[in-house]
């Protein structure tokens, strides 16, 4: 006997397909006896095989599909080139200048992938939220979810709150929502409600890195830097390796005049992760202390790796002037004035590094980027 490869009823080894379904048998052995045949083989071996060529046909029929697709994908691409040849050959013969196609191309490219890992990052938050209900009524708890969901991934978070909040009010032990809450609330300066959730959060996961973070960061934008200090040390415990905790530890004891711990903390930033801002802060603090080499050497840094930092440009054009490197200082305002023209600041030249231009919103790109903050409405994307 031999099994159907498709629906595994018994056949007679004479037969060439299946008496039930009609597929065909992958193995028969014509109208011989068994025993004369093969007398030492031995019937689940016959089944073995096949299991084996019935394998064996779909993988031939998923590699014939893959080419197929492969060769799709290569006929569209080539179509695809020859469109943007002929585009970009057209765009020229009308004159229009194209040195930076190529360059704004790819960064449109990689924002966006990162507009995408976002949402999927995104979507698994939301999957851990739900995996950590433990409420009565899954079904509504989704919805809210889901609703959340949408609205902030067409970034519309305002609208969101109402929808997370009424989740978080339906199952308040949930420390991923708390989180999430918490992070919508601090990105619209709502503080004292992202407070509230990151009470919560830390009243169950007292280790919990980002909320420790998260809570230093509210304290400072509220004035309490003694409670900020603790909570960036906390999380510096947490997560040592955190670029952005250190970072920001160091612009909060350079406020506080502490300039010497500072710059061992954006020190350690930097090794772990070089930054335009925290080289700009580090800038700043070389100022405070008078040492304006160093200062100047650090904004440059911080000009190379972000050749779209206007204020680092404004500074280091600043401390030329005070330097009297004339020309380097005239070159560093222009350069910061074509990049903000309605930063009227700028035209006046006023006395280097503000309180506007270190506080902790300097950070911003680099917490979000350590944080993986849920992307909100109306932000400027930090360089």
């Amino acid at each position: 006997m031999i099994h159907c490869q498709n629906c595994t009823t018994k056949n007679s080894l004479d037969r060439e397909f299946c008496w039930k379904c009609g597929s065909k048998l992958l193995v028969h052995s014509g109208a011989q006896p068994f025993d004369s045949v093969i007398p030492f083989m031995e019937e689940h071996v016959l089944e073995r095989i096949s299991a084996l060529e019935y394998t064996i046909n779909l993988l031939n029929k998923r590699v014939d599909s893959m080419m197929e697709t492969i060769e799709r994908v290569a006929a569209s691409n080539f179509i695809d080139h020859t469109m943007i040849e002929t585009l970009t050959d057209s765009l020229e013969s009308a004159g229009i200048e194209l040195e930076n196609l190529e360059a704004e191309w790819r960064k449109r490219i990689d924002s966006r992938i990162l507009e995408t890992e976002e949402v999927d990052r995104l979507g698994a938050r939301m999957q851990r939220i739900m995996d950590e209900y433990r409420g009565s009524d899954r079904k509504q708890f989704g919805l809210w979810i889901e609703k959340s969901y949408d609205l902030l991934v067409a970034e519309r978070s305002p609208e969101s709150l109402h929808f997370l909040k009424s989740a978080f009010e339906h199952d308040a032990a949930n420390y991923e929502l708390g989180q999430l809450l918490a992070e919508v609330y601090f990105q619209a300066r709502e503080y004292a409600s992202a407070r509230e959730c990151l009470s919560i959060v830390l009243a169950a996961k007292p280790g919990h890195f980002e909320a420790n973070f998260l809570m230093g960061l509210i304290h400072q934008h509220k004035g309490n830097l003694n409670e900020a200090q603790a909570q960036y040390e906390m999380a510096i415990g947490l997560k040592d390796d955190s670029s952005a905790a250190h970072a920001t530890l160091g612009s909060l004891l350079a406020e506080t005049g502490n300039r010497k711990d500072a710059l061992k903390h954006l020190a350690t930033a930097l090794k772990l992760k070089p930054s335009a801002p925290v080289h700009f802060l580090m800038g700043a603090v070389y100022y405070g202390l008078g040492r304006h080499k160093r200062a100047i050497e650090h904004l440059r840094k911080a000009t190379r790796l972000d050749p779209e930092f206007g204020e680092a440009f404004y500074q280091l054009g600043l401390l030329c002037l005070e330097m009297n490197q004339l020309r380097k200082a005239q070159e560093c305002f222009k350069t910061a004035q074509a990049l903000n023209p309605r930063e009227t600041r700028y035209r006046k030249r006023l006395r280097s590094f503000s309180e506007e231009s270190t506080g902790p919103d300097q950070l911003n790109g680099l917490i979000r980027d350590e944080l993986r903050l849920v992307k909100c409405w109306g932000e400027k994307r930090a360089k």
